[in-house]
């Protein structure tokens, strides 16, 4: 009886290998799973420009004056602008960095290389800058569209921003008259 309860009992070979096995195929489909995160990288670039609506409508409400958002689908990108008129013009200054307010996609973006602004539709395209599409914010943080051509602000009837990372699409609404901005 005493050489029974000596005895030690412990895993087989089989066991252990069955363990071994189980834990490699769940690997398999989890790793490659983390490395393409399109969903994560097309929510933190909305998150970066919902963040950049907010304060450009918030500088124009404490400053009394338009400030205007300007999307440009070809260079990927966007900037702040206190002034905005086909003669040129005036970038913001980032608050924390003091350089200009402006947000670049793709492969000069650290960790967002593979998002891209898919779309961008304030009420049309402005006729001048075929790819640009500018979003004004008045004293009152309302948004507009706004016209290079006609150096004018036009009622924003819908405003959509259109985010791609591989096959992930986000898109960002902002709404007339109040400015909220939803993420879908």
């Amino acid at each position: 009886m005493s050489a029974q309860m000596n005895r030690r009992r412990g895993f087989t070979l089989v066991e252990i290998l069955a363990v071994l096995v189980i834990i490699g195929i769940a690997s398999a489909i989890v790793v490659p799973q983390l490395g393409t995160r399109d969903d994560l990288r097309a929510a933190a670039a909305a998150r970066i420009i919902v963040a950049d609506l907010i304060y450009a409508q918030n500088m124009a409400i404490s400053g009394q004056k338009t400030i205007y958002v300007r999307f440009d689908i070809a260079g990927n990108s966007y900037k702040l602008l206190s002034t905005a008129t086909t003669g040129g013009d005036v970038i913001m200054s980032h608050p924390m960095t003091q350089l200009s307010y402006q947000q670049t996609f793709g492969a000069s973006s650290k960790g967002l290389e593979s998002v891209t602004l898919s779309s961008v539709d304030f009420d049309g395209i402005d006729l001048l800058y075929a790819n640009d599409f500018t979003l004004a914010f008045d004293e009152m943080g309302a948004p507009y569209a706004f016209d290079y051509t006609q150096n004018a602000k036009n009622d924003l009837k819908n405003g959509s921003i259109v985010l791609t990372s591989g096959t992930f699409t986000t898109t960002i609404t902002v709404s007339p008259y109040t400015g909220e901005i939803l993420v879908q």
